[in-house]
């Protein structure tokens, strides 16, 4: 992708400088964009990737829950995802018609076959890996303030030795939900989630490592799940493709169990 990857004149100018005598200037970091709201972050982020960002993604997964025991439990899960605001998971195997879609603004859960009563809500990472590059600004943003993200509240941070733009919280803050968007890749590398199990609040941390070009797309190929500061879930993508024709049928809940798709 034209945006990953440096120009050849970029490149060259390096080789410009040495050749024309003298002794290089010093390589000066640039300062960062005036942000001052995550909005502002959005609207980066929507303009960098403007017409070249995958419209679907399909993909497979082994996935490992680790219990508090330190025990690990190894699945597969197949996902089928359509920007925006689609995104379907089947938990393999097949048979067992278990899994969880995303579609219209709701959430529909499936265990054998059977539909649990849906429930209202966005998912916060498809919002932020692939649906915030192809929907207006006013869209994701009015999303992720229904999921409870203070898009008013910016910080400049580094995880991973990146410089990075920390939308939903103040400095020293690490509960409160918010995002980190690298500010060269205009990539997500955390999301981090506070919400309430019964009578406790809970905090999420997901973190998104190993981002490849597939098709000239970023794709983040390792995603880890921290909960309350512990490693809990981690997934591990294989069979990648982007710009892949998914039939409508699939992100219909009426149609779920006649829908799978054998890959």
């Amino acid at each position: 992708m034209p945006a990953l990857r440096p120009t050849l004149a970029a490149c060259a100018l390096p080789l410009v400088l040495a050749c024309a005598g003298g002794t290089p200037a010093p390589e000066t970091r640039t300062p960062p964009p005036a942000f001052t709201s995550g909005r502002q972050v959005l609207q980066a982020m929507r303009a960098r990737y403007d017409g070249n960002f995958y419209t679907s993604l399909s993909f497979a997964q082994n996935t490992t829950t680790i219990t508090t025991t330190g025990r690990e439990i190894k699945g597969v899960w197949n996902e089928y995802l359509v920007v925006p605001g689609r995104l379907r998971i089947d938990y393999l195997p097949l048979a067992t018609r278990s899994g969880v879609l995303y579609a219209g603004g709701r959430i529909h859960a499936f265990a054998d076959g059977k539909p649990q009563p849906p429930q209202r809500g966005w998912n916060a990472l498809q919002l932020l890996i692939a649906d915030v590059y192809g929907q207006p600004v006013d869209t994701t943003a009015l999303q992720l303030d229904s999921l409870g993200f203070d898009l008013a509240t910016l910080h400049q941070g580094r995880w991973q030795d990146r410089d990075m733009w920390v939308v939903g919280a103040r400095p020293g803050d690490s509960t409160t939900s918010q995002f980190w968007i690298d500010r060269d890749s205009l990539l997500v590398r955390r999301v981090i989630q506070r919400d309430t199990r019964g009578s406790r609040p809970v905090v999420t941390d997901v973190r998104f490592y190993r981002y490849q070009s597939v098709g000239g797309y970023p794709v983040a190929f390792d995603v880890h799940f921290h909960r309350d500061g512990r490693l809990y879930f981690k997934e591990e993508y294989f069979d990648v493709r982007a710009n892949v024709p998914i039939p409508p049928e699939v992100f219909d809940p009426a149609k779920w169990a006649v829908s799978q798709i054998k890959r």
